[in-house]
């Protein structure tokens, strides 16, 4: 029952017996129960507060109702004298000496203790402070001591609802350089109350348990982090007897540190912590490694030391690093992931990279064994699509974060996975060419178009120049929310070049025919030249006629789609970053495709129902560490590129002519074997394309439609008010079918933003920490708290909420 009520059964009763007219004098010590005197005024009953003069209030009393007829509530929010300027009025009707402590003890049988006397009555501050928050902290629990304690004690700090282990984080985490936590908890009698209660959380005895502040904190930090680390190595609890022998307060302590870890708005604190405990206890001298340590992630010197146990492991030149692999990726994939990989890049970069080192070194030598047993270009093509190329995927995301590592360890950890890695693309691309020698090639990228129905629904078509098949696999993992793609293959027309590649993939082109022309190779379709990329958009522009229009992938955004029923973005983006830019970093690949997949989500919100993307030819990367071969370059050819010559057969080549490759023409073409160059001045770089190989010449057609399925409602839960310079958000998810999709969330206050938190059907409930306001910065009366789809960055729900901070 609310507080209120509680007090207004107590005035009717006052009341009851003194007729049609009557005065009830309440006293009410430190006026604990101020803030709610106006609203329990019973009908027909006339109010009067003392303001400081008894005088005054009589005069009030007296001018009013000289012959004191109706009824009066008069509130004295004082302790009352002994000899009293109001008897008068309290023999004639009746004295109630009522304060918070009093009324709990008449209505909830509550007993007064010399501890909740001295809490609420002593210091009438605290019972002001619960009153303000007695619904949200008190509605529903039982009105005992150990309850009120909890109640002030989330007061004190700032939480919504009594929580030990949000309070300890708190206590740990949070600085205040105007006031202690001593000196705060002390004023409001709650310090040795805290001190006990921390005792009993930790499982100290009264003379292990620090009697100040910051021996207190010292001590829990050192209990809740070596918990963990116990949980996580039991045979280390006899260095720290400190620690609980209990198993399952072990765990709760080891559970906090994870919580501590886990939230964002305390993990700096927690990275301090650790780092101070760690060398408090000198744990690089008393840590040794076993299985229990593979996933420990408490301190970071857990990781320094398997670091310091695979140098020693594998040798400098990386030649056992075949007989490590199994340990080494078992040890990385699990590291990778552990707490202090997110705050340290390098050694995040450096488990990342032993573990893709590993996983191209196994994976190399089973495709080097399994293509030595296939024979026709279906079966290398059927391989590489199913899994060969997540090595290339894999080579790529290592040639990212390679830099990062150390020159001792490139040798140790990478170079073996590199030197595999050459050898799977020359030995398979040999044994793919010797297949195409045997069959012939026959390309498939003039088939493109059957799959599309025009001026039926609308369809919007990325036609992308470079784009690798396992970058469209990225790419669909992108959008995979957004769009549902089908990933197929068609094999491009060689060479695997822009000019012949996007004249194939063109509309209504029975036929290619490549000339040699003014120094320069020339692609035309029944006479008409096509060999500029404004060649080839007058031709899209004639086939797609009305409703629809042509245009490159940076003027997306700049016209209105609101019109169109066929949309086709061209992008040279990933082709021009690999061959034009100077310092070539792999990054740069997988940031353009993420800019094709913004783009593909934008024409999805805009309403296109289908959505193709193809490439014109893909490409082989070379990254740092892995040599690429070279052949002697031919002096008598018409061109000569790093993957292909025209007009002459040199050795150790596959030489073909046009109208083998159904090109129309005569032109001789050459090709150089497996994962080889031709010799040419200047830098030999390491973005190729031109060539026949698995990479350049089986390309990827993604057929796709767009996921209609809705997102989960989300809401906030009710903020009464804001207490703290840090604000905790509890939101949940409200699903109207059972195919609604997760939504990720985030909360705007004070033009500060959270970090994004999704919620969904599988996970309904969450809690998003934000930071709102600086050290020392004076709060507003009132902020506006906004949730935001983290993704379509839309405003959700916004609440105006009052600033009430404890300090």
């Amino acid at each position: 029952m609310p507080l209120r009520d509680w007090i207004l059964s107590e005035l009717k009763s006052a009341f009851e017996h003194q007729g049609e007219d009557g005065i009830v004098v309440w006293y009410d010590a430190g006026g604990t129960l101020s803030e709610l005197v106006d609203e329990v005024v019973l009908e027909g009953v006339r109010l009067i507060k003392f303001d400081g003069s008894f005088l005054a209030l009589r005069f009030e009393l007296e001018s009013n109702s000289p012959d004191l007829t109706g009824k009066w509530l008069i509130y004295v929010p004082e302790k009352p004298l002994q000899e009293s300027w109001l008897r008068d009025f309290e023999l004639l009707g009746e004295r109630l000496e009522m304060d918070l402590l009093s009324l709990l003890q008449r209505r909830c049988n509550l007993t007064v203790t010399l501890i909740l006397t001295d809490l609420l009555r002593n210091r009438p501050e605290n019972s002001k402070r619960l009153v303000r928050k007695w619904e949200q902290l008190m509605g529903d629990r039982m009105i005992i001591e150990s309850e009120i304690i909890n109640g002030l004690l989330a007061i004190a700090f700032g939480l919504n609802s009594w929580d030990i282990q949000d309070a300890v984080l708190l206590f740990l985490s949070e600085q205040n350089w105007q006031e202690t936590w001593q000196e705060k908890l002390g004023e409001q009698g709650l310090w040795e109350i805290w001190r006990k209660r921390l005792q009993e959380h930790f499982g100290w005895t009264d003379t292990e348990t620090p009697t100040n502040e910051k021996d207190l904190k010292v001590k829990a930090k050192a209990s809740i982090l070596l918990a963990d680390l116990v949980c996580s190595d039991p045979s280390l609890a006899r260095n720290f007897p400190f620690v609980p022998s209990d198993v399952n307060k072990c765990e709760a302590l080891s559970q906090l540190a994870k919580r501590w870890r886990d939230s964002t708005t305390w993990q700096a604190f927690y990275r301090s912590a650790a780092n101070e405990v760690e060398q408090q206890y000198g744990l690089r001298e008393i840590l040794s490694l076993n299985e229990a340590m593979v996933n420990a992630e408490t301190f970071k010197v857990i990781d320094d030391l398997w670091v310091q146990e695979l140098r020693r492991a594998v040798h400098p030149d990386g030649s056992n690093f075949g007989e490590k692999v199994e340990n080494l990726e078992r040890i990385a994939e699990a590291r990778k992931g552990l707490f202090w990989s997110q705050y340290d890049d390098v050694l995040k970069n450096l488990w990342e990279a032993v573990g893709l080192a590993v996983k191209i070194w196994r994976k190399t030598q089973d495709a080097i064994k399994v293509s030595e047993k296939l024979q026709s270009v279906e079966e290398f093509t059927k391989r590489y699509t199913d899994d060969w190329w997540q090595l290339d995927y894999w080579a790529l995301k290592l040639a990212c974060v390679q830099n990062s590592l150390e020159a001792e360890d490139k040798n140790r950890f990478l170079n073996p996975a590199w030197v595999a890695y050459h050898k799977f693309l020359d030995s398979v691309n040999r044994a793919f060419m010797d297949a195409v020698k045997r069959e012939g090639w026959k390309p498939t990228q003039r088939d493109f178009w059957q799959n599309i129905r025009l001026h039926q629904e609308r369809v919007a078509i990325f036609i992308v120049d470079a784009l690798r098949f396992d970058l469209a696999k990225h790419l669909q993992e992108q959008v995979k929310n957004v769009v549902k793609f089908d990933v197929s293959i068609l094999k491009t027309a060689l060479p695997s070049i822009t000019e012949v590649g996007m004249a194939a993939l063109l509309p209504d082109v029975e036929k290619l025919s490549v000339t040699w022309e003014g120094e320069r190779l020339i692609v035309k379709v029944g006479g008409e030249v096509i060999t500029t990329k404004n060649d080839r958009k007058k031709w899209l522009e004639r086939f797609i006629k009305k409703n629809g229009k042509v245009i490159d992938l940076n003027e997306l955004r700049q016209i209105d789609l609101g019109p169109l029923k066929t949309l086709v973005i061209l992008s040279q983006e990933l082709d021009e970053f690999g061959t034009f830019a100077s310092d070539l970093h792999p990054r740069g690949l997988l940031e353009m495709v993420n800019r094709i997949a913004q783009a593909v989500k934008f024409v999805a919100e805009k309403g296109f129902q289908r959505i193709f993307v193809v490439a014109d030819h893909g490409f082989l990367y070379v990254p740092e560490g892995c040599k690429v071969c070279t052949v002697s370059a031919p002096s008598n050819t018409l061109l000569t590129k790093r993957r292909f010559v025209i007009g002459s057969q040199p050795k150790g080549c596959w030489a073909v002519k046009a109208n083998e490759l159904e090109l129309e023409g005569e032109l001789l073409f050459a090709f150089p074997e497996g994962f080889s160059v031709f010799a040419l001045s200047g830098e030999v770089g390491n973005f190729f394309h031109g060539g026949l190989s698995l990479q350049e010449s089986i390309i990827p057609l993604l057929k796709g439609c767009v996921i209609s399925a809705s997102k989960v409602s989300v809401k906030m839960e009710e903020i009464p008010e804001i207490t703290s310079r840090t604000l905790k958000v509890r939101i949940g998810a409200i699903n109207k079918t059972i195919f609604d999709q997760p939504r990720k969330v985030k909360v705007l206050v004070n033009n500060r933003e959270s970090k994004s938190v999704e919620v969904g059907i599988n996970n309904p409930k969450g809690e998003i920490s934000l930071l709102w306001l600086d050290a020392f910065e004076d709060p507003p009366e009132f902020v506006n708290v906004q949730l935001l789809d983290a993704e379509a960055n839309q405003v959700l729900e916004e609440k105006k909420v009052p600033v009430k901070l404890v300090i």
